[in-house]
């Protein structure tokens, strides 16, 4: 793994970083990309300012990525869904109602905020046991991948051959390459200093 970090000097208009025109997991031709994007914490006329990067893939690598994403993302959204909802009717029914008109509604509430717990730890285990048993279909490559509530709370995303990740308190976005060629090119392509 090949780290390259790159400063970021005004998070209002960050840099336009740019990709070798080959597949930044195997090194083939490019055929399609995928997008990166990082929150920068700021805002620019109303919007959240992203940093995006468009990560050059192979067809092969990019169905391989997309397929990643449906044993990972998919049945923590399902699992998470059935079982919020299996828990949501019983809270409802134990939680105690309000005497006063500002807690009339403290049941349903009490029964969300459960329901979304119950969703989020069983959406992530049934998510990391779809992930174990994908390993021989999808490699180490999955077994690497966060789980996806852990993903929503970092401000990261990782692509097959290159991950990204804004560091808000250094002002440094790090760019993680599995690939050295990549890496390589990357820092030449965008003028950037070997650490």
């Amino acid at each position: 793994m090949i780290t390259v970090d790159v400063k970021i000097n005004d998070k209002k208009n960050p840099p336009l970083l740019k990709f070798a025109n080959r597949c930044v997991n195997c090194g083939k031709t490019k055929e399609t990309s995928l997008g990166i994007s990082l929150n920068m914490g700021v805002e620019k006329k109303g919007g959240a300012v992203l940093l995006k990067l468009d990560a050059p893939m192979c067809n092969l690598c990019a169905n391989k990525e997309r397929g990643i994403a449906k044993v990972t993302l998919i049945p923590f959204l399902i699992g998470g869904f059935i079982f919020g909802m299996m828990a949501f009717l019983p809270a409802w029914a134990i939680a105690p109602e309000g005497t006063t008109p500002q807690t009339y509604g403290f049941g349903f509430a009490f029964a969300g905020f459960v329901s979304l717990i119950v969703g989020i730890i069983s959406g992530s285990v049934i998510e990391f046991l779809v992930k174990t048993l994908a390993i021989p279909f999808y490699g180490k490559l999955i077994a690497k991948r966060p789980l996806t509530i852990f993903s929503l709370l970092t401000e990261s995303d990782q692509l097959i051959g290159v991950s990204a990740k804004f560091l808000k308190d250094e002002n440094i976005v790090r760019v993680t390459f599995e690939n050295e060629e990549s890496a390589r090119e990357f820092r030449q392509l965008n003028s950037l200093e070997t650490k």
